[in-house]
């Protein structure tokens, strides 16, 4: 994601012209104000003069000849005094609308309503009393009549019918309220925008114009380049001081503790795969990443303002009647809050999407009708220039710093440009999907980098899972691992299997000691007795996290379907309170990858740009994804929240990660578990459901004794029901569905059933022995493609 430089406004998004009939409007309200103004334009003699009533010598006095003379008398005969209001009425609406059309409601129907009604509440108040300025009306030739013509019918004494029935008192409360609601119409059309950006603005922009917010502070930036070379842990987790650690000369590795594991057992069971004792060791610096460039700013604000000028004018040349009340800018989108008037349907905005992008010469929108909690349309624009978010600007910020949460892990800038912290804890799991090269793999090395610089490897430890091989390899030497980075997919279950027996191992433990979960347990008081769990090891003292990161779904589930969603499923449904956590990621977010078993676990998910609506609903139930700009633009579901936020991700450069892991491992030697590849024969759920194949001897065309009798019983339950599919037996034997499919492959040649044919049942080829003569209609209800990647 580079910097590019702004496009110049004027050369690649010039101003539209303003309406000619805005203009006409602000030019007729000028010549009848001027046509009107008593003080030297307008004369009662110059109607007289016109109509030969005066010595043709005369001249008209009035500014604008012949025209001005004969308007100003027409509109103070029939309107009197209420001309004047009328026409500084006019000529301010028609010179706010010509001079800034920003904030301001089409002029329909009730506009003009108003308008008139404003006029009528004038002409009964003023002629209610036609003493009223009695010098100034006569001077007008209006002796008598300050209401003029309409207002001495409607309200004058003797001859005003409205005054008839209301009397003078009746009568000047009804103009009055006619008059405030008409101003209060006019108000809303014309003025009230002036206004409500400072209601929506939020308290604590103080220094933010409209339209932009800096990333970071430039005294920020001046304190991170002239900060000194050395660093303690206390800069990156201010409760817990730890001696300081000079990033560019890594202190020699410290020689393993040959009585680390005295007092256990040869079972490293209670440090989660042999953790390592590390003696002062100190989480990596702010000084292995990339310097910033400098302040890094969102868009600039007169590109804002004159697309807000746009989108008003869109939105008007479509006749919605709604304002732009608010602009938010972040490092690649700024979001523009339209506010609907009232009884206008917001659906109305998201159908003219296109023509939206077309004025604003936008790759792609994305529209929020409405936004979430907000009575506001959300309108996300892309910027003209990114803004580059790193890795450093989001540590530096005081809410990576002072983050109080039990696992926290960056995820980048949200569209105000504030730092996003996730608490993986509360999380606590997480599903990421995108297409190719949208910036997954850089969001799950900004998870990585994230653990690393707040937790040790007695605290921390994880399980990479790489079946592309090259993703993970930058992390082979890390001191956190409990097992070398995987990339045979078919050791995937037997690990997965393991971190569901040290799922179930910490609740035992756990139990022994009254904890009800890995934060109890690690802040619990040290017991004065040693406490055995029910191996006979001693029960540790803390219990490090547990965090296993799967890069690559679609290829592990695509060989290992049953085995790998049933252990995720299981994972996720009891691994929080002890403090074991996944991530995992695919690129190909199918239903056929993210299963309905694995969304319904895992609530937490990130969306990345995708190809389609399709994928989108499949990440995330809705749509979105597939409008976002890729280079690490994101949907970002948090836990517990229905609503989505967008966020762009940070750049995490290679030779970042190459520092901080050579930091990372020169301070502690590695320590596998060799248990985690074995026992994969022992069943980690206690039943027959985890995928086991039938017995090992099939691989040479033989079975055991016990495989055997399980092959009679498939035949007695075919030729019984008559039912010869893979699910139909899984359930009759309740076996796994692996290995009911071995079951089906085994009668297939032996001749029992025949083979499967498209979507057709299988043929059952022995005899009945006894059945309903209903049974052959429902093979068709559980017809199996015996797919080996399908779920029973």
């Amino acid at each position: 994601m580079s910097k590019q430089p702004a496009p110049k406004p004027d050369e690649e998004q010039p101003r539209r012209p303003f309406r000619l009939r805005r203009l006409f409007a602000f030019g007729f309200a000028v010549i009848l104000f001027v046509s009107l103004w008593p003080w030297g334009s307008y004369d009662p003699q110059d109607i007289a003069r016109l109509d030969g009533g005066v010595p043709a010598a005369e001249i008209i006095h009035n500014c604008f000849g012949h025209l001005g003379a004969r308007l100003s008398w027409g509109v103070l005969v029939i309107f009197g005094l209420a001309a004047y209001p009328l026409s500084v009425l006019l000529l301010a609406a028609s010179a706010r609308r010509l001079l800034s059309g920003r904030g301001m409601r089409p002029a329909g129907w009730d506009y003009w309503t108003a308008l008139v009604l404003f006029l009528l509440g004038c002409c009964m108040l003023l002629g209610i009393w036609p003493d009223f300025l009695a010098g100034f009306t006569e001077r007008l030739n209006l002796a008598q009549m300050p209401g003029g013509a309409l207002g001495q019918r409607l309200s004058s004494p003797g001859s005003g019918w409205l005054r008839f029935f209301l009397n003078p008192t009746g009568t000047a409360i009804v103009s009055v309220f006619i008059i405030g609601g008409a101003i209060a119409i006019l108000w809303v059309h014309d003025w009230h925008s002036l206004l409500v950006p400072y209601l929506f603005r939020r308290k604590d922009e103080d220094e933010e114009s409209l339209g932009s917010r800096p990333l970071i502070r430039p005294e920020a930036a001046a304190a991170a380049r002239k900060e000194p070379r050395e660093r303690t842990q206390r800069d990156l987790l201010p409760e817990e001081p730890a001696p300081a650690a000079k990033a560019p000369a890594p202190p020699k590795p410290p020689e393993p503790a040959p009585a680390a594991k005295a007092e256990r057992k040869e079972k490293p069971r209670p440090a989660a795969g042999g953790a390592p004792k590390e003696e002062a060791y100190t989480v990596p610096s702010l000084d292995l990443l990339e310097a910033d460039d400098g302040v890094m700013t969102t868009a600039d604000p007169k590109e804002v303002q004159h697309k807000t000028e746009i989108l008003q004018e869109t939105l008007g040349n479509f006749s919605i009647d709604a304002q732009v009340v608010k602009t938010t800018s972040g490092p690649r989108v700024t979001l523009f809050e339209v506010l609907p008037a009232p009884g206008v349907r917001v659906e109305r905005i998201s159908n003219i999407s296109n023509n939206i992008a077309m004025e604003l010469r936008a790759v792609s929108l994305r529209i929020l009708t409405p936004i979430p909690g907000r009575n506001t349309v959300g309108i996300e624009v892309p910027n003209a220039s990114a803004a580059l978010v790193t890795m450093r600007s989001l540590m530096a910020d005081s809410a990576w710093k002072s983050s109080k949460a039990d696992i926290p892990v960056l995820l980048g800038r949200n569209i105000a440009g504030e730092v996003v912290v996730l608490d993986l804890g509360k999380a606590p799991h997480l599903l990421i999907a995108g297409a190719t090269g949208s910036g997954k793999s850089v969001c799950i090395n900004l998870l990585l980098m994230s653990l690393l610089y707040r937790f040790t490897p007695e605290e921390l430890r994880m399980i990479l899972v790489d079946p592309k091989v090259v993703e993970f390899a930058c992390y082979e030497s890390l001191p956190h691992l409990i097992v070398p980075v995987i990339s045979d997919v078919k050791r995937v279950p037997l690990a997965l299997r393991w971190v569901i027996r040290e799922m179930k191992h910490r609740y035992d433990i756990m139990a022994k000691v009254n904890a009800r979960n890995i934060t109890v347990f690690n802040r619990r008081k040290p017991s004065p007795t040693p406490v055995y769990d029910d191996d006979g090891n001693l029960i540790p003292d803390r219990l490090p996290y547990i965090v296993v990161v799967i890069d690559e779904l679609a290829d592990i589930m695509m060989t290992a379907k049953a085995d790998v969603e049933t252990s995720l499923a299981r994972i996720a449904q009891l691994s929080r309170a002890v403090g074991i956590h996944t991530i995992i990621a695919t690129q190909r977010p199918s239903v056929n990858i993210i299963t309905g078993v694995i969304k319904a676990n895992f609530p937490t998910r990130i969306a990345f740009k995708v190809t389609s609506q399709v994928d989108s609903r499949t990440i995330i139930d809705g749509k979105g994804a597939e409008s976002l700009l890729g280079q690490g633009d994101m949907l970002f579901k948090p836990p517990g929240a229905a609503n989505m936020e967008r966020n762009q991700g940070a750049l995490v450069r290679d030779e970042e990660i190459e520092r901080v892991v050579g930091f990372c491992a020169s301070q502690a030697e590695q320590c596998f578990n060799d248990e985690v590849f074995k026992g994969g024969e022992e069943d980690a759920g206690g039943a027959d459901d985890m995928g086991d194949t039938l017995g090992g001897d099939y691989v040479n065309g033989e079975v055991s004794d016990a495989d055997e009798a399980l092959v009679q019983q498939a035949i007695q339950v075919i030729r019984r029901d008559r039912r010869a599919t893979t699910s139909y037996v899984q359930r009759a034997l309740r076996i796994g569905y692996n290995r009911a499919a071995t079951v089906m492959e085994i009668l297939e040649q032996r001749g029992v059933i025949g083979p499967q044919i498209g979507q057709l049942p299988r043929d059952i080829l022995i005899g009945e022995g006894g059945r309903d003569a209903d049974a052959d209609a429902e093979d068709e209800d559980e017809m199996d493609l015996d797919d080996p990647t399908g779920s029973p």
